[in-house]
């Protein structure tokens, strides 16, 4: 295995078991039910992403070189079944959820600029889909904490905007 695959996949790794270990202690913490139960999905999402990086990791090791189309890595869906079942508390948010929010924000966004760099570095078009997979999903997981914000900061603005409600001149 390339020296480069191999530190890049282990970085990927701790930062995986960074963002699970922070989401875990956030959930903890924070005093919302909406921002627990994000902080709590995160983590596991984060979990797939560990397994599915170790196996690729365990797999180039052995040079066994990508060979299939890595399309999906988390539990699809399951973040927005989260953050629907929680609408149903009053949206009330200390400030310290949103700087958990908000550090959270950072962390998902540094997560897609180091995947969006990776795929760009590689010429192996199986690891370059790997990648990116990784991006859009943490990309994913980046916009359900920006919706997370603006439930816990501006409900009525929130509600507007996702039942795609309309002023009309009649």
């Amino acid at each position: 295995m390339a020296f480069k695959s191999e530190s890049a996949l282990k970085r990927a790794i701790e930062m995986e078991m960074e963002g699970k270990q922070f989401y875990l202690q956030s959930a903890e913490k924070v005093k919302s039910k909406l921002a627990k139960n994000v902080f709590k999905e995160l983590a596991k999402e984060e979990d797939f992403h560990i397994k599915t990086i170790k196996t690729i990791y365990g797999n180039l090791k052995k040079d066994k070189p990508f060979k299939e189309w890595v399309t999906t890595i988390g539990s699809s869906g399951k973040l927005e079944k989260v953050f629907n079942g929680s609408l149903v508390e009053k949206a009330k948010a200390s400030e310290d959820d949103l700087k958990a929010l908000r550090f959270a924000l950072d962390l998902e966004d540094k997560s897609t600029k180091y995947y969006e760099g990776l795929a760009t570095e590689t010429k192996n078009a199986f690891e370059r889909r790997f990648y990116l997979t990784l991006s859009y999903e943490e990309k994913g997981h980046y916009l359900k904490i920006m919706d997370s914000i603006e439930y816990l900061t501006d409900p009525v603005g929130w509600f507007y905007v996702k039942q795609g409600s309309m002023v009309d001149g009649g």
